[in-house]
C-alpha cells in the first residue's frame, strides 16, 4: 500500500504536526489524501522548491497553520508499505527534509487543503527576513585542494553536516577567495572553475546538494572517468530491478537518461544506481523480432536530479513514482 508519514517540528525539534497513511502499524483507508511534487537537484542548477498539499483538514486547523508554520522544519518519509505482491517496505525514505518557505489554505466546496512550498534547506533568517540563512566564505588559496578549502568552510557552519567526495586534482594556482550568500552562488562558481581544471571529456564539474535540512554534499565524476583506464569497478550503486520501473528508461537528452520507477526515497543527487541486464528495451509493433529481447540501458549511472511525485488516492501507477534522470558511468569490466 502507498505509504506517507508527514512530521512538522519546531525550532526546537519537537513534532507539533503529524500525519500518516498508518494506524498502529496498519494502513488507514480514512488518512488524509496528501498530493506532492518533490524536487532534488544540485545547487549549481537550481529548480526551486518541493510543493506538498494536504487534503481533508479542519478549518480550525487550516487557520491555524497558515499563521504559525511558517519557517518550521518538514521532514516526509513516502513508499510502499506492506500488502502488496510487489510493494518493497524497505525503499522507503525521506523524500523531503527542509523547511517551510510557503503555507497557504484554500477552500472550495466540501474540500479544504493546506498546501505548502518546502525548500530543501534553511531559506529565510529566523526574524523572518527573505534572505538565506548561509553565509560562506571559501579560503581557497594557492596550491590548496579544494576539498581542504571546503571542509573549512562548511566547518564554520556548525549546523551542518558534511560529505566531500571530489578530485584532488582540483587546485588552484593563484588565490581565490569566495563570499557567497547561499549554496546556489558558491554551486555555480564552483561548478565553472573545476571544469576550467579539469578538461578531461565527459567530466561534469563538482556540485553540491542538500541532502536533507543539515547535511550537505559535494561530488564529481572524476574517479568515474577513470575505470576505462583500470580503476576499481563501482561497487556502491544502489540496484534499480525490473519490478521496481514504470514504463522503459529511455534518452531524454544527450547523455541523460530518464528512469522512472515505483516511489522510492532512497535515491539521492549524486548516487550511483545500476540498470540490469533483465530490463528490455523500449519496443513498438514493428520492432524486428530479434531486438525484442535485446537490452536498451544496462550498467552504472550517476543520478544528476530526482522528482517524487505522488498522489495516495489516486489509482494510476504514474501517481506514486521516482523520476530519476542520470547519466552513464564508465565501468571496469575486466
Amino acid at each position: 500500500m502507498r505509504y506517507y508519514d508527514l512530521t512538522i517540528m519546531d525550532e526546537s525539534g519537537k513534532a507539533i504536526r503529524h500525519y500518516g497513511s498508518l494506524a498502529n502499524g496498519v494502513y488507514d483507508p480514512g488518512a488524509l489524501m496528501i498530493e506532492f511534487d518533490i524536487l532534488r537537484f544540485g545547487e549549481s542548477t537550481p529548480q526551486g522548491g518541493s510543493h506538498v498539499t494536504l487534503w481533508g483538514i479542519s478549518q480550525k486547523e487550516m487557520q491555524q497553520a497558515t499563521q504559525d508554520l511558517f519557517n518550521k522544519r518538514m521532514r516526509l518519509r513516502a513508499g510502499m508499505s506492506a500488502g502488496l505482491p510487489l510493494a518493497n517496505p524497505a525503499q522507503r525514505s525521506v523524500i523531503l527534509d527542509g523547511y517551510i518557505w510557503q503555507v497557504y489554505g484554500n477552500w472550495i466546496g466540501t474540500e479544504i487543503r493546506l498546501d505548502f512550498v518546502v525548500m530543501p534547506g534553511p531559506s529565510v533568517g529566523q526574524s523572518g527576513e527573505a534572505l538565506p540563512d548561509i553565509n560562506l566564505t571559501l579560503p581557497w588559496n594557492k596550491g590548496t585542494e579544494l576539498s581542504v578549502a571546503l571542509t573549512q568552510c562548511f566547518q564554520t557552519l556548525n549546523k551542518f553536516a558534511f560529505d566531500i567526495n571530489i578530485s584532488d586534482r582540483l587546485v588552484n594556482n593563484y588565490d581565490y577567495p569566495m563570499f557567497c550568500g547561499s549554496l546556489s552562488e558558491m554551486a555555480i562558481s564552483l561548478n565553472a572553475i573545476s571544469k576550467s581544471i579539469i578538461t578531461t571529456p565527459g567530466y561534469k564539474g563538482v556540485d553540491i546538494v542538500m541532502v536533507s535540512a543539515d547535511k550537505i554534499r559535494v561530488f564529481d565524476n572524476a574517479k568515474q572517468l577513470k575505470a576505462s583506464s583500470g580503476s576499481a569497478p563501482v561497487t556502491q550503486a544502489k540496484t534499480i530491478n525490473p519490478v521496481d520501473l514504470v514504463g522503459q528508461p529511455t534518452w531524454v537528452g544527450f547523455g541523460t537518461v530518464s528512469v522512472q520507477c515505483v516511489l522510492r526515497g532512497d535515491v539521492m543527487v549524486g548516487d550511483a544506481i545500476r540498470l540490469p541486464a533483465q530490463s528490455r528495451a523500449t519496443l513498438t509493433d514493428s520492432s524486428y523480432s530479434q531486438y525484442k529481447n535485446s537490452v536498451a540501458f544496462t550498467g552504472v549511472f550517476r543520478v544528476s536530479s530526482v522528482r517524487i511525485l505522488g498522489n495516495s488516492r489516486q489509482a494510476d501507477g504514474a501517481s506514486w513514482m521516482t523520476i530519476i534522470e542520470a547519466y552513464p558511468l564508465l565501468e571496469k569490466t575486466a
